[in-house]
């Protein structure tokens, strides 16, 4: 007689073990929400003007933001931009989005003469609605 093992479905260790996949995966997701807030944080570095006047933001669409740092340093949706170059930029997102908002984020610190060069280039792409950005005094 031959020596036949005989494997039963029951005692079959086929099973996978999941938690090292599933603990992987929160960290990914704490990763991606600690990033997102970063970028945020990042983007939000301009010490915006305070007003106790204005209305909250309750558009659905993202706006195209334009930012004026302390220093003058034009931003175009939190990535330094060339002052040259804002002008194309905004006719080519507005032309694959018509109707996006736009908004200007300008340091309260930051001199007007750095902060007009980027109104009037938005007048000059002939926008007429450009939203200012601004803080509610608590």
């Amino acid at each position: 007689m031959r020596n036949r093992s005989i494997i039963s479905p029951e005692s079959s260790s086929a099973r996978v073990n999941v938690t090292p996949m599933i603990d992987v995966v929160m960290v990914l997701i704490v990763f991606y929400l600690l990033v997102g807030q970063l970028a945020l944080d990042r983007r939000a570095a301009i010490n915006l003007p305070q007003t106790r006047t204005g209305a909250e933001d309750s558009q659905q669409t993202d706006p195209i933001v334009v930012g004026v740092t302390l220093d003058g340093t034009s931003t175009l949706n939190g990535r330094p931009i060339d002052p040259d170059r804002l002008g194309n930029q905004i006719t080519g997102m507005l032309s694959a989005a018509p109707g996006t908002p736009i908004r200007v984020r300008a340091d309260r610190r930051a001199p007007y003469s750095a902060v007009r060069p980027v109104l009037d280039d938005l007048r000059a792409l002939g926008i007429g609605e450009v939203q200012l950005v601004t803080e509610q005094r608590p």
